[in-house]
């Protein structure tokens, strides 16, 4: 254990504070309460959220978080910054908007309606060939009108045999059809890949909720109902946005490649924020508030 840790245990239990009660008070999970009395700094979701959770902690239990930090600083974890090339200014005032995709795939029904389509032309071929082979040999044969009439009724029996038989063919190409289409949709099924958003409120500190993305994808889209200062940044510090965007107007973003992106609205009751096609609910009740968003699968 920590000396951090045990300090803030002692305090805790001077207080007859139990980590159940500290989850709901600070809304921290146990788990991560447990992690920094522990001194596994390693195990929170990111060493962004480190000093958070001290800080609420320490707060929750009484103790100036300040003197806290000077006097563990070499604790509590410091991650370093990758250095990066700054874009220039006309470049940052450019939001990275995500074009639309077109789609290349044919529509998926279209294998199965050009087999449908061959099938049935083959059928109604054999049902043509049929009936001239049956015309041309009416024609050959002349009739006979001192033949009995038994005898001119089983000669024309034969067409309805063959009109049954080409009906049949054309039933069964149809059933093929119909076999071949559902076998390519489930085969289209089977191939699409199941996919997962989860986004997990861990707490609020000050005017900042902290959630945890669980997802392959970080796609984000911000609507304005009415007028609202906005910047988008990640961690580092890099902003991707910064102004106050009309009402009516639609911000759209990718940050798969980020592990955090923090959003500012100065007036989020004018904000709708859509991560994963998902619409974020506002833990607080406030109109200046900040969304900070973590991707796990990045950590």
């Amino acid at each position: 254990m920590s000396e951090l840790g045990q300090h803030l245990r002692e305090a805790r239990e001077e207080k007859g504070l139990s980590l159940e009660d500290l989850q709901r008070s600070t809304k921290i999970q146990k788990r991560y309460l447990l992690a920094i009395e522990e001194g596994r700094f390693d195990t929170l979701p990111g060493l962004f959220y480190a000093r958070a959770f001290v800080k609420t902690y320490a707060e929750a239990v009484g103790l100036d978080p300040e003197p806290l930090f000077d006097q563990y600083r070499n604790e509590l974890p410091n991650p370093q910054k990758e250095s990066i090339d700054l874009p220039s200014r006309s470049e940052r005032s450019k939001s990275p908007v995500r074009q639309p995709k077109k789609s290349s795939k044919a529509p998926a029904f279209l294998p199965a309606v050009i087999a449908l389509a061959f099938l049935v032309v083959i059928a109604l071929g054999i049902w043509l060939v049929t009936q001239s082979i049956g015309g041309e040999r009416d024609a050959a044969i002349a009739p006979d009108p001192e033949e009995n009439v038994d005898a001119d009724f089983s000669e024309g029996a034969t067409e309805p045999e063959a009109d049954e038989e080409a009906e049949g063919d054309q039933e069964a190409a149809n059933e093929d059809a119909v076999e071949e289409e559902s076998a390519v949709e489930e085969e289209e099924e089977e191939e699409t890949p199941s996919e997962t958003s989860t986004l997990n409120l861990l707490n609020s500190s000050g005017n900042t909720s902290y959630f945890e993305l669980e997802a392959d994808r970080f796609d984000v889209v911000i609507q304005f109902s009415d007028s609202s200062y906005v910047d988008v940044k990640n961690g580092l510090g890099n902003m991707f946005f910064s102004g106050q965007p009309a009402s009516g107007e639609e911000l759209e973003y990718d940050f798969q490649g980020e592990e955090e992106v923090e959003f500012n609205f100065g007036a989020s009751q004018n904000v709708t924020l859509i991560v994963n096609d998902e619409e974020v609910d506002f833990p607080l009740e406030i109109i200046h508030q900040k969304i900070n968003i973590t991707n796990s699968v990045n950590d």
